[in-house]
């Protein structure tokens, strides 16, 4: 058990065992494909690419692909511009978001969804992070070095992959363990999946609807892909609570949420605006509502408020990150006397800029307070860049693929951190 963090994990009880190769259809020739078991829970195949040929001491990548590829019979492909290292890919389990499906979850033969055959539970939130921290403590147990050599491991992730990801690299970043964690690449990852609630600021920033409703339509920026993310949270995560998990929502390690969860995914927490929408025309019970709207006054929602992470009595810190996304999208049509409007709102350029921020503030308030008092040559703000980096890169141009100037500026942020060209 590593740390803190790991209480956590152990409510879920996923039993680990050495090293077992699963029953599924063999895999390429320099792909070993495991099955980690979850104890009731199934389990969860971790791919290895080019362990073999390596030495047990070069540096791991962990891969967490875009969407769910637990079904795949065979080893997915990973992305031509990571193959050249040594990688265990975890095929998380989270239905909801699966590029290979035309439709939703289809009834499986008895008429449950395929998510249940079998008395699995449903395989959504918060079994992709189970299977996650599953496959780790696998990968941790197994692939660290026998002697005392140490062995780093960065994690890279993108969509769904990039939420587990940056979890996974903020939890698991233990300098003193001869492996662990030592950074974290994510691509148009969601780090905040709060922001999807109609209460959240984010999307009460556009103030008053515009006059003209196919204006406001036709100017809405949109992001097809973030879009799409944002249309399945419901079937990603089981319930609003769900969303407040920082192990999918990162940037709440940093801070609270500042909202009350509400009883959906589409209704206020507010309980004045419930009460308000479900109000008759007045009766002579006017008095007795008055009296229900002042016991509810007292229920508003928290103060959104910073937290201090990593604890300061843990051995935790926070990884060398980078943060890729793809453009915010353009302001839309606006009409032809109207200037061109910024854009503001929710997309993966403010989810990825939302989570360095916080990073940012927590080293400098936490880890690197202290150090420019007794070194005179730190530069805390150089040193708070380098860790820390977030880059646009271009359009999405392939589904769900990062852009070749994402390629270019991954493998130039591992070489500078393995010591390797690229």
């Amino acid at each position: 058990m590593r740390g803190w963090i790991r209480s956590k994990a152990a409510r879920y009880v996923c039993h680990l065992r050495p090293r077992q190769l699963s029953t599924v259809a063999p895999s390429p020739s320099n792909v070993e494909r495991v099955s980690v078991k979850c104890g009731s829970a199934g389990s969860v195949c971790v791919d290895l690419h080019n362990i073999g040929k390596l030495s047990s001491s070069d540096p791991l990548l962990i891969y967490l692909p875009p969407f769910s590829t637990s079904s795949a019979q065979t080893a997915p492909a990973i992305p031509g511009f990571l193959r050249r290292y040594p990688i265990a890919a975890i095929n998380y389990r989270w239905a909801g978001f699966d590029a290979s499906e035309e439709t939703e979850s289809a009834p499986g033969p008895t008429g449950e969804s395929p998510d249940e055959v079998g008395g699995l539970p449903p395989l959504s939130w918060p079994v992709p992070v189970h299977d996650t921290l599953s496959a780790y403590s696998w990968v941790i147990d197994n692939l660290t070095p026998s002697t005392y050599t140490r062995r780093e491991a960065y994690v890279y992730g993108s969509y769904l992959g990039a939420s587990l990801a940056t979890s996974l690299a903020l939890t698991e970043s233990y300098p003193h363990q001869r492996m662990a964690v030592r950074g974290c690449i994510a691509y148009n990852g969601i780090y905040n999946w709060t922001t999807f609630l109609p209460d959240h600021q984010i999307n009460k920033q556009s103030g008053a609807r515009s006059a003209n409703i196919l204006e406001e339509i036709l100017g809405q920026p949109t992001d097809p892909a973030f879009q799409d993310l944002k249309q399945r949270v419901s079937t990603l995560f089981r319930q609003p609570s769900d969303l407040f998990d920082p192990f999918a929502s990162a940037c709440l390690f940093f801070q609270t949420s500042g909202l009350l969860v509400p009883p959906d995914f589409d209704s206020p927490a507010d309980p004045v605006i419930a009460m308000l929408r479900a109000a008759a025309v007045p009766t002579d019970g006017a008095q007795e509502a008055i009296q229900a709207l002042m016991q509810v006054m007292s229920n508003k929602p928290p103060r959104r408020s910073p937290l201090a992470f990593p604890p300061r009595k843990s051995t935790l810190k926070l990884p060398n990150t980078l943060l890729l996304h793809s453009p915010a999208p353009s302001a839309g049509w606006q009409g032809k006397t109207q200037r061109r409007k910024k854009v503001v709102g929710n997309h993966f350029k403010t989810q990825a800029e939302d989570l360095a921020s916080l990073m940012r503030r927590s080293l400098a308030k936490l880890e690197l307070r202290d150090r420019a008092k007794w070194d005179e040559d730190f530069d805390e703000f150089d040193e708070i860049d380098k860790r820390v980096q977030v880059y646009h890169v271009g359009a999405d141009d392939r589904t769900l693929e990062l852009p070749s100037q994402g390629e270019v500026l991954v493998n130039t942020w591992l070489a500078d951190r393995l010591g390797k060209n690229s």
